[in-house]
């Protein structure tokens, strides 16, 4: 269980240390390209898998680079809404992107769909719209120009983790996992690095060693994340829709409780709510109601 509360710890990390950046003032997408060099590099590090050039002919690195391009523009996007609408708010949607895997399963792949995943997928929509409403507030009002940030990132990661679900399906990438991903996050990084020298991005915006750093910090929880909750599928001594199941409501919980004790976010009683059915829909979505 171990791998388990890892996986959790570094999902949640990221949320936390991209509210930290936005209060220094560190610019974002130079963080986001140095994540992805360290999120690389660890790839390489645990690969156990021989690299020769034959690897850019296999059937799954198209795959892997549409998996790379999408990260880029969620994990910017995960950044910026967590800095406008908080970490709350951002963290269930990023969880509730678990209803377009599900909905790809059922239609591609023919999965069962049961009446209490019906359920599940209404609660989590519902859940959605109800974590992320504010009110205004006297002198402290909610700017409804980003309530757009939370339903782009649910859609958009649960894209990747449709077409993860599809690499799985589709392709021999199960004994290559780390080098998969490897090359997903070089992707990110190196159409990252395009776009820096499109926008003419200055070179000491990347040698700042606060930014450095937080890279670094991130880069590592971001690949953390994922390798630890494949390693807790692969070992922990209970069912894999548990493990996904205990692992998002992991998130959820550690995440809003940073939010509110650390950065002080307010979390009105119909955002508790979307809180509670969030956690809710996803017990039953992964399996954990039946």
């Amino acid at each position: 269980m171990i791998f388990l509360f890892l996986s959790i710890l570094s999902s949640s990390l990221i949320a936390v240390i991209f509210k930290i950046q936005d209060k220094y003032e560190i610019k974002l997408f130079p963080v986001i390209i140095i994540n992805y060099v360290f999120a690389v590099a660890w790839g390489l590090i645990l690969n156990k898998t021989k690299i020769t050039s034959e690897i850019f002919e296999s059937n799954w690195i198209h795959v892997s680079v549409i998996i790379g391009i999408a990260l880029l523009v969620m994990f910017y996007m995960l950044g910026y809404s967590t800095q406008k609408v908080g970490i709350s708010v951002t963290t269930i949607s990023k969880e509730m992107s678990v209803v377009l895997p599900i909905s790809f399963s059922i239609f591609f792949y023919k999965e069962e769909l049961t009446s209490i995943k019906e359920i599940g997928v209404l609660l989590a929509l519902t859940a959605v719209f109800l974590s992320v409403y504010k009110k205004k507030e006297k002198g402290k009002e909610f700017d409804m120009k980003y309530f757009f940030l939370p339903i782009v990132l649910m859609f958009g990661i649960g894209f990747i983790d449709s077409m993860l679900k599809f690499s799985l399906e589709e392709f021999d990438v199960k004994d290559n996992i780390p080098l998969f991903s490897a090359i997903s996050f070089a992707v990110a990084g190196i159409v990252g690095l395009f776009v820096s020298f499109v926008n003419e991005i200055s070179i000491k915006d990347f040698l700042n060693w606060k930014t450095i750093l937080t890279g670094a910090i991130i880069g590592t929880a971001n690949f953390g994340s994922m390798y630890f909750l494949f390693l807790a599928l692969a070992r922990a001594p209970i069912q894999s829709t548990a493990v996904y199941g205990i692992n998002n409501v992991g998130i959820i919980t550690v995440s809003i409780l940073a939010a509110v004790l650390i950065f002080k976010e307010s979390i009105s009683v119909l955002n508790r709510i979307g809180i509670l059915l969030a956690i809710f829909a996803i017990m039953i979505l992964s399996g954990m109601i039946s």
